[in-house]
C-alpha cells in the first residue's frame, strides 16, 4: 500500500511539471510566471504590425470616447493647410461618452448598431453597421485609448488583450496597425499622480500587449502648462476636457505629428492652421512645438 502510494504521489508530480512546461498556446513559447510589476519580452502577446509609412492611402480609425474626439478637433484644419492630398486620407471616429475598453469590447459582441463618422479626408468607409462589420474593411491604422478616469490604472487594461484580438480578428486588414493615445490628467491636484500613473500603464501596456504607435496627447499638454499657453483653467473647458482653441489644438498637432507625418512627409511646425480664439502666431508656434517634442519623446516627465 505505501509503494503504491509512493508511485501515485510521483506521478502527480511528474504531470505538475509536465503542464507547467507545457508551451503557451497562443505565443508559441514557454509560459513564464512573471511578477505583475516586472513585465519581460516573454509575456508579449501581441506584436504590433509596423506603422504603414509607404501607404498610398491612410485609413485610420479612432474607437473612443470624448478625449478622442478632443484630439481630433483640428485634424481635417491641419490637413487641409499642409496641403495633403484628401484622396489618400481618411480619418473616422466610433466614441461614445465616458467609454472603456470594456465598453468597446461589449459592443464587438454584439449585434449593436454602431455609427462611425469621418472627421478628415476624403476616402469614403461604410459607416454603419455593427462594429465586427465596420472593421471589415481595409483599415490601415486603429485608434484605441483608456477612459481618462481609468487609464492610470493598470487593472483596468486586464481586457485590453482579449480587446486587440476582436479588432484584429475582425478587421479586413491582417497587417493593421495599432496605435494608443496617452491622454492628460484633468486638474492640478491630480498632477503629477496621474500623469505618471497614465505613462507607467502606457509603458507597461506597449511592453505587454505590443502596441507601440502612441499619440502622447498627455505629455504634449503637459508641456504647454509650463508655457505661458497655460490658462486660469488648466487649458480644460470643465476641468476634465481639453478646452476648444489651444488645447484641443495642441491635442490634434499631436495626431498630426504621430499619424500623418510618418506617411505624407510633412511636419506640424510651421503649419498655417489656427485654433479658435485670440493667439498670436507665437503662441500657435508654441503649441506646435509642444506637440513635437512630445512626440520624439512620449514618455517624458514634465512636472
Amino acid at each position: 500500500m505505501t509503494s503504491n502510494r509512493f508511485y501515485l504521489m510521483f506521478l502527480l508530480a511528474a504531470s505538475v511539471l509536465f503542464f507547467s512546461c507545457e508551451k503557451d498556446t497562443e505565443t508559441g513559447e514557454l509560459e513564464n510566471e512573471t511578477s505583475e510589476d516586472t513585465p519581460t519580452e516573454d509575456v508579449r502577446y501581441y506584436k504590433n504590425p509596423p506603422y504603414p509609412v509607404d501607404a498610398d492611402t491612410l485609413r485610420i480609425l479612432a474607437i473612443g470616447n470624448s478625449f478622442s474626439l478632443d484630439g481630433m478637433t483640428y485634424v481635417d484644419a491641419l490637413v487641409k493647410s499642409a496641403g495633403i492630398d484628401e484622396k489618400r486620407l481618411c480619418l473616422y471616429e466610433a466614441t461614445k461618452a465616458g467609454a472603456s475598453f470594456s465598453t468597446w469590447l461589449s459592443f464587438l459582441k454584439s449585434e449593436e448598431a454602431v455609427n462611425i463618422w469621418r472627421k478628415a479626408g476624403k476616402v469614403k468607409m461604410k459607416d454603419v453597421g455593427t462594429l465586427p462589420q465596420l472593421l471589415a474593411q481595409p483599415w490601415d491604422v486603429i485608434i484605441v485609448q483608456q477612459v481618462s478616469n481609468q487609464s492610470y490604472k493598470w487593472e483596468t487594461y486586464s481586457c485590453l488583450k482579449e480587446y486587440v484580438d476582436f479588432i484584429t480578428s475582425s478587421c479586413l486588414n491582417p497587417n493593421v496597425c495599432f496605435a494608443f493615445q496617452l491622454v492628460w490628467s484633468h486638474t492640478p491636484d491630480e498632477m503629477p499622480h496621474v500623469l505618471q500613473g497614465n505613462i507607467a500603464c502606457c509603458e507597461k501596456m506597449s511592453k505587454e500587449i505590443g502596441i507601440d504607435v502612441i499619440i502622447p496627447t498627455g505629455i504634449a499638454i503637459q508641456l504647454a502648462r509650463g508655457t505661458t499657453l497655460n490658462d486660469d483653467a488648466y487649458m480644460t473647458r470643465d476641468n476634465w476636457h481639453l478646452n476648444r482653441g489651444m488645447a484641443c489644438y495642441i491635442a490634434s498637432c499631436t495626431w498630426f505629428e504621430t499619424l500623418l507625418r510618418p506617411v505624407f512627409g510633412i511636419p506640424v511646425v510651421g503649419n498655417t492652421a489656427k485654433p479658435d480664439g485670440d493667439y498670436s502666431d507665437a503662441d500657435i508656434l508654441l503649441g506646435q512645438q509642444c506637440a513635437e517634442r512630445a512626440v520624439k519623446n512620449p514618455y517624458a516627465e514634465v512636472w
